[in-house]
C-alpha cells in the first residue's frame, strides 16, 4: 500500500511541474509567430499600346485637347509593366522585354476644348481653324530623366479633318465650323529602352509651346 502512494504522489507531482513550467514560458515563446510582411507588386497593364492626353492652348480664347496612342503591331499585345522589390521590368506575356521596336506608331486627335477661363462663365471663344492647324509644329523627343533628344527623322504620315456637326441643326448656318483633326506619325524607335519617355511638343509659328504631353510606360 504505501508503495502504491509513493507511485501515486510521485505522478500527480509530475503533473504539477508540468504545468507550472508551461505557464512560466517567456514572452517570446508565448507570442505567436511574426506574420511576414507581404511583398509588393504592382502591375501596370499596357495592351494596345501608351495612351496620353493633354489640354493645349493658341491664346485665351482659343483652346484645344490633343490625344493620342504610341503603338506598334503585335509587339503591345498581353504588354505589362511589373514594379516590385527588384525594381522594374517589362513583359509581353512571359517574354521580358527591354526596348521599343524598330518603329512606333502615333495616332492623334485634336478638338476644340474649353479654355479653363471659359468653363467657369460664358466668355468669347475662337474654335481652331485649318490655317491655324497649317501652322502648328509637331516635334518629338525621347526623354532621360531631363535629358531631351530631339527625333529628327520621323515621318507624318496622314492629316485629315472632320467636321463636327452642331447639336442645334436648325442655326447650323450661322455658327463657326469645327473640325476634328486626325494626324498620324511614324517614330523611328530602334534601341531606344523602354524606360525612356516619348515627348510630345506642338509650337506655335513663334515657338511658344501649345502643348506638351509625355507617353510612358
Amino acid at each position: 500500500m504505501g508503495r502504491f502512494l509513493n507511485i501515486f504522489f510521485s505522478s500527480i507531482l509530475a503533473v504539477l511541474l508540468f504545468l507550472a513550467s508551461a505557464t512560466t514560458a517567456t514572452p517570446e515563446q508565448q507570442k505567436p509567430g511574426k506574420k511576414e510582411k507581404p511583398v509588393r507588386k504592382d502591375v501596370l497593364n499596357f495592351d494596345g499600346g501608351i495612351f496620353f492626353e493633354t489640354d493645349g492652348s493658341l491664346s485665351e480664347i482659343t483652346c484645344f485637347r490633343v490625344s493620342g496612342r504610341a503603338g506598334a503591331p503585335r509587339f503591345f499585345e498581353n504588354f505589362k509593366r511589373i514594379d516590385d522589390e527588384h525594381g522594374t521590368q517589362y513583359r509581353r506575356g512571359q517574354q521580358v522585354v527591354t526596348e521599343f521596336p524598330e518603329e512606333l506608331h502615333v495616332p492623334l486627335v485634336i478638338f476644340d476644348f474649353p479654355c479653363a477661363s471659359q468653363l467657369d462663365h460664358l466668355g468669347p471663344r475662337r474654335y481652331l481653324t485649318q490655317d491655324m492647324m497649317r501652322t502648328l509644329r509637331f516635334s518629338f523627343y525621347w526623354k532621360r530623366g531631363l535629358e531631351l533628344r530631339r527625333i529628327e527623322n520621323f515621318r507624318q504620315e496622314a492629316a485629315t479633318a472632320e467636321p463636327v456637326e452642331p447639336y442645334n441643326t436648325e442655326i447650323k448656318e450661322e455658327l463657326a465650323k469645327r473640325y476634328r483633326w486626325f494626324l498620324e506619325f511614324t517614330i523611328p524607335s530602334a534601341g531606344v529602352p523602354l524606360m525612356d519617355r516619348l515627348v510630345l511638343i506642338i509650337r506655335t509659328p513663334d515657338g511658344r509651346t501649345a502643348a506638351r504631353v509625355a507617353a510612358r510606360l
